[in-house]
């Protein structure tokens, strides 16, 4: 903890003579060029300590008058504690228990008059025990009383209360508490007016000043801090306070108790600036309004659970947080009859609704990653059935913090909440950096307001700078399609009165998902200006006249023009045109994935085959029965587009794929008969998938990994016939990723693949030319395992299954080498393939289909070459083109190295 000692220097007028004083107050030092820092090693007590007694000599070199006055000086020390003869005294480990119920003293501890310093400690205060006698003064009015200049310091203590004030400052009195313990009860009466009630720090007449450190504060039936008089300052640091009790406030400033005494005079403009600041936060009040009290909290929880936090009845006041403190309240803030109130925040938080009459004002300011939980509050007694939910304030400046309705806990589709902000006139809410607002809303179709549930921001004024939107889709929320710019239906969530931008609120990664299913709601703006039109008058709510500003969640709906894939967020020619709605970006990369997946098993199967046409054509005397086994490295890929045969209605989208992969085999054995060949071997294979949805705004390209283990066996007839056997099972993982979220899912499975081929190679009567001529089935199967996506819906695309019949050849012109050192064989192929079986489709909670994986034609050329008996290549390349609506085209490449052991 930094802190600071500050001197404001004033004027005063003490019998007619203006002299020059200094009031001390000690707070948070801002971290700023202009401020001197100190460092916490030092000993708390010993700067509290500094600057009592520094105040202690300035006081009396220019208060010689009251010093030197014929008014009767003494200290008494009993079962009490009383003394004003200007001097300081040290008292330890005293216990003050009140006894004598004659006793006419006030207080346990009594201290007035300037240069009247004590300093204590371990110092215990126990009021008296017994209040049912019937005695109207069985116990002190106060446990520590500081007035007229005195001071008192005490580290280390118990205050134990009840029905009287614990800590009472008058003119000037100043208290220093460290270490310190306060346990106070009022008494419930329903005759005492709040005004009337008790307080753990009682603050009266003019300039009282108390400091409460690393100690802890637990009331109940009664106030924790009153303020009456003026320009009283209270610190709390590294503290605890807790206030119990339906009726009881945790900081009250009354219009009561004016101070009618010698004060300095202060403009408005220095009285209502935070300590320590050299400008003005917000306004000041039209009238001479006087400030009963400033708050000042670092570090420190302050909570009133069932009650309010703040309430200001005719007076001013300024409460600021700092360094992770937190002030909470059922109602954080009431303020009424012309009551002037500001709240600032940094680093902290504020708990709680605000309530503000017609003559009143509150200005908030919310800095350094601050939060303003708004709550309904559950004390019968602050349900006010005109502002139950409603929250209003005049001002609110948020820089780098946030604002945040906070969630019904029973997900009710009419336990929401409304912040209202400014009073008709100029800026009123300002946000600067990172300003956040965290909405609730029943995401539904909207439309009239008695549809719409939803928290919202009123801002009745003008609004400077961007805000960023987060909007919590409740529970059961039903979706629907709200219908695209059009200005009465959606859901209306901000409304502005004034000066606004149609950026100036921008849901977070542009568009928010309802809660378990995957369409979008985007943040629409209608307004002057705006390219979407005017706002409608029957939607508005906020005060005011004239034009507005709307900002309107939509749920985005899918163009009937084919042409909207690539523009689904531009505005559409004509309003009449409708369609599903919209989903998240990343259910394309979903929608895509399992035919990419089975494509790129096709792929492996395809290259797997060559190989085996490879160790047909050219092994004739490389291997022979019980040689040594060979091996080879190939590496393959391609690039492709798919085209769904789904409309744009059913979510039919394009994408580019593109799959590089390398693989490895083995020759495990090969047997020869007498009229035929028998091979068996593994392949092993790697390869990375690569998918990008096209004409998909946010969408982004995402990656995939997929390793695959083959057996295979062959057969070679010497008439030429043969008959290819291949099983692959691998595993298949990667994330999906859109430019709005990021990762938002992480999908993974397993696909399984079996494959016949059978063949004859017959050779022409062209010297050297073979015609190979085939025939291929293949099945294919897809196991996903279950994700759940970022925007909160399950994925869920289960076991997919194909069938593919594929029929060819190709033609092949085998040529000799230069000195017989080796031989090539040149082709050429041509292939169809049609796939087969049901509709497939995935569910996210609703279902839907995918896209036909579609029939195609291949065609391409290659060449093997045979070096020597234990080295060759070979090379392929080939493009495919789709002969339905939707399918695969693309081209494809291949090349690899054979080596025998």
């Amino acid at each position: 903890m930094v802190g600071c000692v500050f001197y404001l220097m004033g004027e005063r007028n003490y019998g007619g003579i203006m002299v020059t004083i200094f009031t001390k107050h000690l707070s948070l030092c801002a971290l700023t060029t202009a401020i001197l820092f100190f460092v916490q090693s030092v000993n708390a007590k010993d700067q509290v300590d500094a600057v009592v007694s520094s105040e202690a000599q300035a006081h009396s070199s220019v208060d010689g008058e009251i010093q030197n006055s014929p008014k009767k000086t003494s200290c008494v020390m009993t079962a009490f504690y009383r003394c004003n003869d200007g001097k300081k005294h040290h008292i330890s480990s005293k216990t003050y228990q009140f006894t004598d119920e004659h006793n006419a003293e006030e207080a346990a501890i009594n201290i007035s008059e300037n240069g009247t310093e004590i300093f204590g400690k371990n110092i215990t205060i126990n009021s008296a025990s017994n209040i049912n006698n019937g005695s109207k003064k069985s116990f002190w009015k106060y446990g520590i009383m500081a007035d007229k200049f005195g001071r008192v310091d005490i580290k280390e203590g118990v205050i134990n209360f009840i029905n009287g004030d614990a800590v009472y400052t008058g003119e000037e009195g100043h208290v220093v508490l460290n270490n310190v313990s306060i346990a106070e009860k009022g008494i419930q009466e329903k005759s005492i007016a709040n005004d009337a009630k008790n307080s753990a720090f009682q603050m009266s007449q003019y300039g009282g000043f108390i400091l409460f450190e690393k100690g802890n504060v637990e009331v109940i039936d009664t106030h924790a801090v009153s303020f009456q008089g003026e320009l009283h300052y209270i610190d709390f640091f590294g503290s605890t306070v807790v206030v119990k009790g339906h009726e009881s406030y945790g900081f009250h400033f009354s219009g009561e108790g004016e101070f009618e005494g010698k004060k300095e005079s202060f403009t408005k403009e220095k009285i209502y600036r935070f300590w320590g600041e050299s400008e003005l936060f917000g306004g000041v009040p039209e009238e001479n309004l006087p400030v009963r009290g400033n708050v000042y909290l670092y570090d420190t929880k302050f909570m009133v659970p069932n009650s309010t936090a703040i309430y200001s009845n005719k007076s001013g006041g300024l409460i600021k947080l700092f360094g992770n403190s937190q002030l909470s309240g059922d109602l954080l803030l009431k303020a009424e009859n012309g009551s002037f109130v500001k709240i600032s925040a940094d680093a902290s938080t504020l708990v709680g609704g605000a309530r503000i009459d017609a003559d009143s004002s509150a200005e908030f300011r919310l800095r350094d990653d601050s939060k303003w939980i708004l709550s309904r509050p559950k004390n019968k007694s602050l349900q006010d059935s005109d502002a139950i939910g409603v929250s209003s304030i005049s001002l609110i400046h948020l820089s780098n913090s946030s604002i945040v309705f906070e969630q019904s806990e029973t997900n009710i589709v009419d336990g929401y909440q409304t912040l209202r902000v400014g009073r008709g006139t100029g800026e009123v809410y300002k946000a600067q950096g990172n300003a956040r607002l965290y909405l609730n809303t029943y995401l539904n179709k909207g439309g009239a307001l008695q549809d719409q549930k939803t928290d919202r921001l009123l801002i009745y004024g003008d609004v400077e700078g961007k805000t960023v939107v987060h909007v919590q889709s409740v529970a059961g929320s039903p979706g629907g399609g709200t219908g695209r710019y059009e200005n009465a239906k959606g859901i209306s969530v901000i409304q502005v009165s004034g000066k606004a931008e149609k950026d100036s609120f921008e849901l977070d990664g542009d568009y928010i998902a309802l809660g378990g299913l995957p369409y979008q709601y985007r943040l629409r703006a209608y307004g002057p200006g705006s390219e979407l039109g005017e706002a409608n008058i029957s939607q508005r709510l906020v005060e005011g006249e004239g034009d507005f500003w709307d900002f309107r969640l939509e749920n985005g709906i899918v163009d009937s023009d084919t042409t909207s894939r690539k523009t689904q967020d531009s505005r559409p020619s004509s309003h009449s045109k409708q369609g599903v709605k919209a989903v998240v970006p990343q259910v394309s990369n979903y929608l895509l994935l399992p035919n990419s997946i089975l494509h790129t098993g096709l792929m492996d199967i395809s290259n797997q085959n060559k190989q085996l046409e490879i160790q047909r054509g050219i092994s004739n005397g490389i291997l022979s029965t019980g040689a040594n086994p060979a091996s080879f490295l190939r590496g393959y890929g391609g690039s492709y587009r798919y085209t769904s045969d789904l409309s744009v209605f059913e979510y039919g989208y394009e994408g580019d794929l593109g799959y590089q992969a390398v693989e490895a085999g083995l020759l495990l054995q090969k047997i020869e008969n007498a009229d035929s060949v028998v091979s068996f071997g593994v392949m092993g294979s790697y390869g990375k998938l690569s998918l990008k949805p096209l004409g998909v705004t946010q969408s982004q390209e995402s990656t995939f990994d997929k390793w695959t283990a083959t057996a295979y066996g062959s057969i070679q007839c010497d008439a030429g016939f043969y008959v290819d056997g291949l099983l692959s099972y691998g595993l298949f993982k990667g994330d999906v990723s859109t430019l709005a979220r990021g990762k938002t899912a992480t999908l993974k499975g397993n696909p399984l693949s079996v494959s016949l081929t059978g063949g004859q190679t017959i050779a022409t009567r062209y010297e050297g030319f073979v015609f190979d001529p085939q025939v291929q089935v293949i099945y294919q199967h897809l196991q996903f395992d279950k994700s759940h996506d970022i925007d909160g819906f399950d994925i869920e695309m289960g076991r997919l299954n194909q069938w593919v019949a594929r029929v060819g050849g190709r033609l092949s012109k085998s040529l000799s080498m230069p000195e017989k050192r080796g031989n090539i064989s040149l082709y050429g192929k041509l292939h169809l393939a049609h796939s087969f079986g049901e509709k497939k489709s995935v569910r996210f909670k609703d279902v839907f289909h995918l896209g036909a994986f579609g029939s195609s034609l291949e065609a391409g050329f290659g060449f093997n070459a045979q070096f020597t008996q234990k080295f060759a290549l070979n090379a392929d390349l080939a493009y495919q083109h789709k002969l339905a609506k939707g399918g695969f085209s693309g081209i494809s490449f291949s090349g690899g190295v054979r080596y025998r052991f």
